[in-house]
């Protein structure tokens, strides 16, 4: 099973579109996320999604309107971070 770096990465974190599912209530959806997470399917490929392709591609637009509209600055894109409670 070759699997690039990026894709690989993804299974020991949750990123954005990953708590929408964990939120949601979609059961089939967050059983695929569990069994992607685990390695025992291949990750969905969302390139055809177009919702996805459109937050890609407004990721930066976002970012500038959160900043312009809360007075927040983001400074760390794409970091990854944990619960400073829980281990």
């Amino acid at each position: 099973m070759a699997v690039n770096t990026k894709i690989a990465d993804r299974r020991y974190f949750i990123g954005g579109s990953d708590a929408r599912i964990v939120m949601g209530d979609d059961e089939a959806s967050l059983v695929r996320l569990w069994r992607e997470k685990r390695g025992e399917i291949e990750p969905e490929d969302l390139s055809g999604n177009l919702v996805v392709q459109l937050g890609m591609a407004t990721e930066e637009l976002n970012r500038r309107w959160y900043e312009a509209n809360t007075g927040q600055v983001i400074t760390d894109v794409q970091r990854r971070t944990g619960c400073r409670t829980l281990r």
